[in-house]
């Protein structure tokens, strides 16, 4: 690629702070404790197991979000439909993720630790689906053909804030029907209208999915800001879509992680992926929505420049997000599979657009570091600067000497221990992380 093939000519050096100062977030942060005696619970006493007979064949929706102890959860929820006399498999309920194919889409949930060894279950597979009715004046609604065909369906479902719109419904059970059972036809369709289908169809559509189908509910996860489990509560679908899911994401909102200052002149990310976010990074901790017709303002903090150093092995090389930021490496460039990029990106339709157009390419951390400090409107030696893992882990991070008294004074951060901004000889960063060149 000639493109690669130029950028190690592009050195533009600036003064990097010799040290950064290594910090600890706390949150306060709820948690079920035995997660697998949780998620059967949730399974009786939200009254899913009641809407079900013994001997009733059950398809198991898992989707592709990097939900905490997922394995543990899809496991629990398997043995307890058996004990109760059920017939239970899994299946994949994602849209478009893992290239579109069913293969990998199994993959996928692989990778997340949902194996048919791991769950004690056969995991079924299919991109064919059939349509189970229209939403009045609004898109047609989709199932997959092997839940369709089994005596019923419940999904496993994170309930969080959305990384592209904001409503009563967001990231949910209610929005996992039409993409997760609607697979990438489905996706699309509901993609195709933006925000304002998501805003305006998700109440609906589920009440679809509950009169049209076998769709008996879900087991809606809550995360803590340690992505930890916090809450796994059973919705019966006549609660999807309505006050209890609604409620469910006002806590979840309230449970999140961010990051603490206000302002930072250079954000630094050391992977982005789909098993982090939908969008790579997410955009509720990152203040960057970048989705045409809606406005900008989505967040807390005010960041001039983001840089990205890598992308996560669990994403595949499906780099959507990238556009996100402005700075990225060379060894990001070199591992997109652009197939699967733009298979994902074309689906989300105007949510992806500018979220996937590559930013400026720079050959290694270093100089990518220093192009950034040359973008962010202020002096190098007082450019606050932050270093995280990825948008999921904030509670260590590493700042720049600067933030000191920033970091003093907030009630949730403590100064662990001062270190060296080091780089290997390629310019590959080692310190606070070490990153393969």
């Amino acid at each position: 690629m000639q493109l690669l093939d130029q950028i190690p000519q592009l050195d533009f050096p600036a003064d990097l702070p010799e040290s950064l100062l290594a910090i600890k977030q706390v949150f306060d942060a709820p948690d079920v404790g035995d997660i697998s005696a949780a998620a059967k619970r949730a399974l009786k006493e939200g009254g899913l197991l009641a809407r079900m007979k013994p001997g009733a064949s059950v398809a198991v929706g898992v989707g592709s979000r990097g939900i905490a102890n997922l394995p543990i959860i899809v496991k629990a929820t398997i043995d307890g439909l058996r004990e109760a006399g059920m017939q239970p498999f899994a299946l994949p309920a994602m849209g478009s993720h893992g290239g579109a194919t069913a293969e990998g889409q199994k993959t996928m949930l692989a990778e997340l630790g949902v194996t048919e060894a791991s769950i004690g279950a056969e995991i079924r597979a299919t991109m064919e689906v059939k349509e189970i009715g229209r939403i009045p004046d609004g898109p047609p609604l989709f199932q997959d053909v092997i839940s369709a065909a089994a005596d019923h369906c419940l999904l496993i479902s994170r309930v969080k804030p959305h990384t592209d719109f904001r409503s009563h419904l967001e990231s949910g059970p209610s929005k996992m029907c039409v993409i997760g059972w609607g697979k990438q036809h489905g996706a699309a369709i509901m993609h195709g209208g933006g925000g304002a289908n998501f805003q305006k169809y998700l109440a609906p559509a589920a009440r679809l999915y509950e009169q049209n189908t076998n769709f008996v509910g879900a087991l809606a996860v809550v995360e803590n800001a340690y992505d930890g489990t916090a809450k796994i509560e059973g919705l019966t679908a006549d609660k999807v879509g309505l006050a209890p899911e609604e409620k469910l994401l006002e806590e979840a909102k309230s449970l999140m992680a961010s990051l603490p200052f206000p302002e930072i002149d250079v954000l630094v990310v050391r992977q982005l992926g789909k098993n982090i976010s939908g969008t790579g990074m997410d955009t509720n901790i990152i203040s960057r929505l970048l989705i045409p017709r809606q406005p900008e303002a989505f967040g807390n903090v005010d960041i001039a420049v983001i840089v990205v150093l890598d992308l996560t092995e669990e994403t595949h090389g499906n780099a959507c997000g990238m556009g996100l930021a402005n700075v990225m490496t060379a060894r990001i460039a070199k591992k997109i599979d652009w197939i699967s990029t733009y298979t994902n990106t074309i689906t989300s339709g105007i949510f992806g657009m500018y979220r996937t157009s590559m930013p400026m390419t720079i050959a290694d951390d270093k100089r990518a570091l220093q192009v950034a400090l040359r973008g962010c409107a202020r002096p190098w030696a007082d450019a606050r600067i932050v270093f995280i893992q990825d948008t999921l882990t904030l509670d260590h991070m590493w700042v720049s000497p600067n933030l000191r008294k920033d970091v003093e004074a907030h009630p949730r951060l403590s100064i662990k221990e001062e270190t060296p901004l080091q780089f290997g000889a390629q310019g590959n960063l080692l310190c606070p992380w070490s990153l393969s060149a």
